[in-house]
């Protein structure tokens, strides 16, 4: 490894989407991935099958870094993208069974159960006793669309309908039915044995990506999600039970677990026990400098120029000055987490936009540290370019629909102040024709988990800012004092205190 000090232009940041980071460039992805306390070892080894954390975390690029690392390693790894399947729908997948909950979860664990034996014939080391009877019952549920890229398709299109698979004539199956077809239902306890009885040296992996984009209050999702949750725990204990060879992971947003767990009758256990969480939280004063989200930013700058370290922190001034007469100064962590939702995604699209100011040459080159103005211009094409769009991306697949969504942003922007209450925000939506109260609230409620804006909190003696992102049990307040984020104030000329 080289010992120069690299410039500022020249760190890498990633990209915004881990998939796109991939395939932009699969050597600089895989080398600048930072494993948070090393949990890649806990999930392939079993040991935590629920990754939870907001989004913008790095729960995706956890998942494409195990895909992309198994070559060579002792596990074999596929990853589903939720998002494609209708999950309103599959609540409708008729599995011979009476509509409600049990259908569900049914319906979730042969989904489940298709890829996940689909993965274990991959594996040509797996000792699977009926290889050649799942072999045949996959091809079939491959051709009815129900393996791979065309799942979603075929739910759709037989969600009104009893799916029966003809059973090949001879097997386990055909000795111990006395039927020819047998419905999702009847085919599951084959599956499951199927899974339980395989052996390899290698460990497998399902892992469930795409739930981000579920938003947080649609009760036909949340039947759905819940359901689907049981389904990958009731596996998980049967393969663990008998000693099988890997696991289904599924990637949640802390808030949809939390509000799906209500109907889960083990949630607590699920999170005591297997879930881990990708915490990237800073703590305040000195200290922050060494946090989890720093050390994130500095190993993916390192380990994608191959150098021994680098302390992004270090190419900034100790204190940036901020705008006004005052000339006031403001720590240089605090500055740059100020405009972030303390996320890696936000942080790291800050320095990027940051890197490309000091890389356009605009301004004069820095020398040692950065200059002040380039920071300023680096967090305006930030405030202004990305955070308003991945406030928006937040909203995706919101039950009510994207107009209403738009005007939340809308009301925001023009009520052209910082701090607010829900009186201010209710008659600046009315504006816009909508005078519901419940509708307020929800938008509210909207508005906060996506991190848009946060609570001001009384306390003895003061006050302190409460956001979605920073404390993961935080409630929203309707009756207290709302506060914009910094971001957003600047990204639509709004005042605001950094």
């Amino acid at each position: 490894m080289t010992l120069t000090t690299p410039r500022f232009a020249d760190l890498y940041f990633g990209k915004s989407d881990s998939k796109n980071e991939l395939s932009g460039g699969r050597d600089d992805f895989v080398r600048s991935f930072v494993d948070l306390n090393r949990i890649t070892d806990a999930v392939v080894s079993g040991e935590k099958t629920l990754v939870l954390g907001p989004k913008g975390t790095g729960k995706s690029a956890l998942a494409w870094y195990l895909h992309e690392s198994q070559h060579g390693n002792n596990y074999l790894c596929v990853v589903r993208d939720a998002s494609e399947l209708p999950l309103a729908d599959i609540p409708r997948l008729d599995t011979g069974q009476p509509a409600g909950t049990d259908r569900t979860v049914s319906a979730w664990k042969f989904i489940l159960l298709c890829n996940y034996l689909s993965l274990l014939l991959e594996d040509q080391s797996c000792d699977l006793p009926n290889r050649a009877e799942v072999t045949r019952v996959t091809r079939l549920l491959r051709q009815y669309g129900l393996l791979g890229d065309t799942t979603g398709r075929a739910i759709l299109n037989v969600s009104n309908t009893t799916i029966e698979i003809p059973i090949p004539k001879l097997g386990t199956v055909y000795r111990r039915e006395s039927r020819s077809k047998l419905n999702i239902f009847s085919l599951l306890p084959y599956l499951e044995e199927w899974a339980a009885n395989a052996r390899s040296g290698n460990r497998h992996l399902l892992m469930l990506d795409g739930l981000d984009s579920i938003f947080l209050n649609d009760e036909k999702y949340d039947e759905s999600l819940a359901s689907l949750v049981q389904a990958a725990y009731s596996i998980n204990q049967r393969l663990a039970n008998t000693g099988a060879t890997g696991t289904i992971v599924l990637l949640l947003r802390n808030d949809v677990f939390n509000r799906v767990s209500l109907t889960l009758p083990d949630s607590q256990k699920m999170r005591d026990d297997f879930s881990v969480e990708l915490d990237w939280r800073v703590l305040s004063g000195a200290a922050g400098a060494n946090a989890p989200l720093i050390r994130l930013v500095n190993g993916k700058a390192a380990k994608a120029l191959e150098v021994e370290r680098v302390d992004v922190l270090d190419y900034f001034p100790k204190n940036i000055e901020l705008h006004g007469k005052s000339h006031r100064t403001i720590n240089r962590l605090q500055y740059l987490l100020n405009f972030t939702r303390h996320t890696p995604r936000d942080l790291l699209r800050l320095l990027d936009a940051i890197r490309d100011v000091e890389a356009s040459q605009i301004f004069p080159a820095s020398q040692h540290q950065l200059r002040q103005d380039v920071i300023r211009e680096g967090v305006l094409q930030y405030a202004t370019r990305y955070f308003p769009g991945a406030i928006r991306n937040e909203f995706a697949g919101y039950e009510f629909g994207p107009d209403e969504a738009s005007k939340a942003l809308d009301t925001l922007q023009t009520l052209q102040r910082q701090r607010f209450d829900r009186a201010a925000f209710a008659s600046q939506l009315e504006t816009l024709g909508v005078t519901e109260a419940t509708v307020v609230n929800r938008l509210l409620k909207l508005l906060f988990f996506a991190g848009a804006i946060g609570n001001e909190v009384q306390i003895r003696g003061g006050s302190y800012m409460q956001f979605y992102h920073r404390r993961d049990d935080a409630q929203l307040y309707l009756h207290g004092s709302f506060i914009l984020h910094n971001a957003l104030c600047h990204a639509w000329n709004i005042p605001f205190s950094a």
